[in-house]
């Protein structure tokens, strides 16, 4: 990739896509990004009054659904009793304004894959793309191995998702790759996606396999069973529909989720565990913290066991066996939104985390010892599914028009199931399982692999 030869409009894609992962990271409290979020708005917004005669004239419909949603937060929040958990880090309107600003993001990154297919193909973007994912997956492996190698980790400037600067070392945690993330499963939704690109890339070239080894390892290392599953689960139901329209084994398909497993299996030689602490070393935590034999299921035994295979499968198996509902979360939201009356328009983003938040205090409570403990006590709490967002921001309504646009999406890759569509079938797979376990907003990511989609047919031919 020679960066000489990059158009300017292109180069600001680019960075942005970065700067959206560069998400443990603010610059004077503004966190980097949402500067990558509003270069991509910038775009659009120069584009409109600067005079590039481009029509963005693709998924009327996603657009709007996205007004709707827009609109009943709006409406929502003018109405709604402004009053935040304890340890929200901003004021009701910035919250609320952040929320109405990614879904402006979101289709403006739509609009930008179209925009800059005016200037390089379908393929270079995707090159681009992947070329991203690889700088992030190896920052992320630096930030591992610097502690093993002693070498200063990344000063993460950005609170994690408990309201503070997330503590990757505790007393005898198991070392997750976090990079440039607040937490490994942020990495891990972030960084999947790219996996499938790469090897369409690797079908043309094979120096891309070798490539492939870098995100698959970083994924592997955050130690996300959402993110390694939902990978195999793609591939292999694209090697299905492959199968059943072409009458053979598409065996390119296979060689991803062979090496997902080898490297989950690979990746117990690399695999570091901190020193145990000393008792007095654990305040504010009670000494049996720092006792690493101590789990409260075997759920929590495998989780933090040292091996990596028996981290990621050995919770699969015991996922599996106890149903959806054994992922706690899961478990949370079904009680919660069984104990409220059907949502036909919704709460509003954000308004509907809020109220949630009141009620995740009571369902999530822990009797201990004889003592009440609550999990994120004052601050908001976030849903970790993007189903239930939609549903209880947008209503009944809101979630019902969000599945027949993605059905339509689908439709066009099967309807036109190229070598290229069988790939990106597999990104936006990932990227919907993911969600019914990890993010709760429509991501950059999310809205990469629809533009790709929906590029048309002469754009692939440039």
């Amino acid at each position: 990739m020679k960066l000489k030869n990059i158009n300017p409009i292109v180069a600001i894609f680019i960075i942005s896509i970065f700067l959206e992962a560069m998400d443990a990271f603010s610059f004077y409290s503004i966190p980097i990004t949402w500067i990558g979020i509003a270069l991509i708005i910038g775009l659009y917004i120069f584009n409109y009054f600067f005079g590039y005669d481009y029509e963005f004239d693709e998924l009327p419909s996603l657009r709007v659904w996205l007004f709707y949603i827009f609109s009943i937060t709006v409406i929502r929040a003018l109405s709604f009793e402004a009053i935040l958990p304890e340890y929200a880090t901003t004021t009701f309107s910035q919250y609320i304004s952040l929320r109405l600003l990614k879904l402006l993001g979101f289709i403006a990154t739509i609009w930008a894959i179209h925009f800059i297919s005016e200037y390089v193909n379908k393929e270079k973007i995707i090159e681009y793309l992947v070329y991203v994912g690889i700088v992030v997956s190896l920052l992320s492996l630096y930030s591992y191995f610097s502690y093993f190698l002693e070498l200063p980790d990344f000063t993460r400037s950005r609170s994690g998702s408990g309201g503070w600067t997330q503590p990757i070392r505790r007393a005898c945690s198991i070392l997750r790759n976090y990079g440039t993330f607040r937490e490994p499963s942020f990495l891990a939704v972030w960084s999947a996606p790219i996996i499938p690109l790469i090897f369409h890339l690797a079908k043309r070239n094979r120096y891309w396999y070798f490539v492939s080894i870098i995100p698959i390892l970083s994924i592997v290392l955050t130690r996300s069973l959402t993110g390694i599953i939902s990978l195999i689960l793609a591939f292999l139901l694209a090697l299905i529909i492959s199968m059943i329209k072409n009458k053979s084994i598409n065996f390119h398909l296979l060689i991803p989720i062979v090496m997902i497993i080898i490297f989950s299996v690979l990746g117990n030689s690399i695999s570091y565990k901190f020193p145990a602490l000393d008792p007095s070393m654990c305040p504010p935590e009670s000494p049996d913290k720092c006792n690493c034999s101590i789990y409260e299921d075997e759920l929590d035994e495998a989780k933090n066991s040292e091996n990596i295979t028996k981290s990621i499968y050995n919770r699969l198996t015991l996922i599996t066996s106890g149903g959806v509902g054994a992922f706690e979360n899961i478990s949370f939201l079904r009680e919660y939104i069984s104990s409220e009356n059907i949502k036909i328009f919704g709460d509003g983003l954000g308004a509907s985390n809020i109220k949630y938040s009141e009620k995740f205090i009571e369902i999530s409570k822990l009797e201990k010892n004889g003592k009440i403990t609550f999990r994120n006590p004052g601050q908001i709490v976030s849903f970790n599914n993007l189903y239930a967002n939609i549903y209880l921001s947008s209503g009944l309504i809101g979630l019902l028009w969000f599945f027949s646009i993605i059905l339509n999406i689908l439709k066009k890759l099967l309807n036109r199931f190229t070598d290229l569509n069988l790939y990106l079938f597999c990104n936006i797979f990932v990227i919907l399982l993911m969600y019914l376990f990890q993010a709760e907003e429509l991501s950059l990511s999310f809205a990469i692999s629809i533009g790709l989609i929906t590029l048309k047919e002469k754009n692939e031919q440039k």
